[in-house]
């Protein structure tokens, strides 16, 4: 868990959580575009930091009161308005969301080995879904205050950009070392991968708003959060930052080629990628470390060793837990154990083979070290197959939307929305952060906005069939 957090840094989160709180309810009668931004304020100052008794209860300020108010109002506002449903079940990405809470409330509750675990756990997704996703879905329109690059340039990033100075700031007064990361987190991150995660979306998010709108503010937000995302020290957060833009930049230039020339592109990418998985079974991690070095320094020598999986022990204890992971599909495939429930049970399914010195016998510590054998080892396959039903709709619209856009207000805006979420996705290869409040809300508001803008589609192209 995370380290004793500094009584300054209770007494922020205190006050930013009191003031937005306060400033979201008030707004709430009078001017929904104004909670809206409230709620979305709050979500990078979300920390980690109160527990409540021996009931096993972390609240995470101010994100958990955001969601439990206004999250509520949210459910009572839709009671009355199920015509908002019935649009909002236009999109492919709410259907799937719905969905997927639908079998883990089932599974929560009728085949969890903890249920009162699992229960708490799908309770607080669904207030931060209702919340975030749904609030974007109601709340985000085409007026300028609701636009979702006004939110993030106005809420969301300055929000993130005073977070990231504070932990950059005393990681640097510590001299910047990897060994002193655990101390400049709390209240804010549990540990140092979920920081790499969180910098890496506004490192991308920033990125792409200082291509489509130079500023000096735009452009320290993006000095501080890839500060951040190196200091860090997590190598699933570097690959994945990586990934998200090269992708970026693969697509962008995917839309001004001629057909051919594109399906030639794909073909000769697939069989690129092949070469490379074939050549990381067969290599000598003793010279690509070297090699790293020499050219990246110690972040180099660190970054290669995400590669080497015969003497790194924390890339073994990773595949200590994918295969207990495993194991337990293979047990419970239907329904699995029960949300948030693979850190109880995953230790009776290591194996002697696949330990390594750090493993633990409780099983006191850790997940599953991947999204995806998260959902299938809690929820069965049917969940890991409801979750990548969410995952791909999204993706489909976003790509969709960022190649056939019209304008370049409007490219930039679904860029915005897509890439943050492909390096989540891709960082969920090898790390899982949905416990975490932060990623949750983030993960969930751009669910949303796509949802808007998914209906959109859907009820243009009934006009224009019709």
């Amino acid at each position: 868990m995370f380290s004793e957090p500094d009584p300054a840094y209770i007494y922020l989160v205190l006050i930013v959580s009191g003031i937005t709180l306060l400033l979201a309810v008030l707004a709430l009668p009078a001017n929904r575009n104004w909670t809206w931004f409230w709620s979305v304020f709050s979500i990078p100052w979300a920390a980690e930091a109160f527990k409540l008794g021996e009931v096993g209860i972390t609240l995470t300020l101010p994100t958990d009161l955001i969601a439990g108010v206004i999250g509520l109002a949210g459910l009572v506002y839709l009671s009355f308005r199920l015509d908002k449903i019935a649009l909002l079940w236009q999109s492919r990405i709410f259907r799937w969301s719905v969905f997927l809470f639908l079998w883990m409330g089932i599974v929560a509750v009728l085949f969890s080995e903890n249920k009162l675990v699992s229960i708490k756990f799908w309770l607080s997704q669904g207030a931060y879904w209702v919340t975030f996703g749904l609030g974007a879905s109601l709340w985000v329109s085409e007026q300028r205050m609701q636009e979702p690059l006004w939110f993030y340039r106005w809420a969301v990033l300055p929000a993130a950009f005073i977070v990231l100075a504070i932990c950059v700031g005393r990681h640097l007064a510590l001299g910047g070392v990897k060994e002193a990361i655990d101390k400049v987190l709390s209240p804010f991150m549990r540990e140092h991968t979920v920081y790499g995660a969180y910098a890496a979306w506004f490192f991308i998010a920033s990125f792409l708003l200082l291509l489509y709108k130079p500023s000096i503010l735009g452009g320290a937000i993006l000095i501080v959060s890839g500060s951040a995302l190196l200091l860090s020290y997590s190598r699933g957060a570097w690959l994945s930052g990586i990934g998200a833009l090269g992708l970026y930049g693969l697509i962008y230039l995917y839309r001004w080629l001629p057909p051919i020339v594109r399906l030639i592109g794909v073909g000769a990418l697939s069989v690129s990628t092949l070469f490379a998985m074939l050549l990381f079974f067969d290599y000598n991690p003793n010279m690509l470390e070297l090699y790293a070095y020499q050219s990246g320094g110690e972040v180099g020598k660190h970054l290669a060793s995400s590669f080497d999986l015969r003497r790194n022990v924390s890339n073994l204890e990773r595949i200590n837990r994918w295969f207990a992971a495993l194991q337990m599909i293979e047990e419970r495939p239907w329904v699995g154990f029960g949300p948030n429930t693979f850190m109880e049970e995953y230790s009776a399914y290591q194996r002697s083979f696949t330990r390594t010195i750090i493993s633990v016998e409780l099983g006191e510590v850790g997940g599953a070290h991947s999204e995806y054998l998260t959902a299938a080892s809690e929820m069965g396959i049917p969940g890991l197959l409801l979750l990548l039903g969410v995952y791909l709709s999204t993706l489909f619209v976003g790509l969709r939307g960022f190649i056939y856009a019209p304008t370049l207000e409007r490219r930039f805006t679904y860029a915005l929305l897509l890439f943050p979420l492909l390096s989540y996705y891709l960082h969920g290869i090898i790390n899982n952060f949905m416990d975490h409040g932060h990623m949750a809300a983030l993960v969930y508001l751009h669910w949303g906005i796509l949802t808007k803008l998914d209906q959109k589609i859907s009820n243009t192209s009934d006009a224009t069939s019709s």
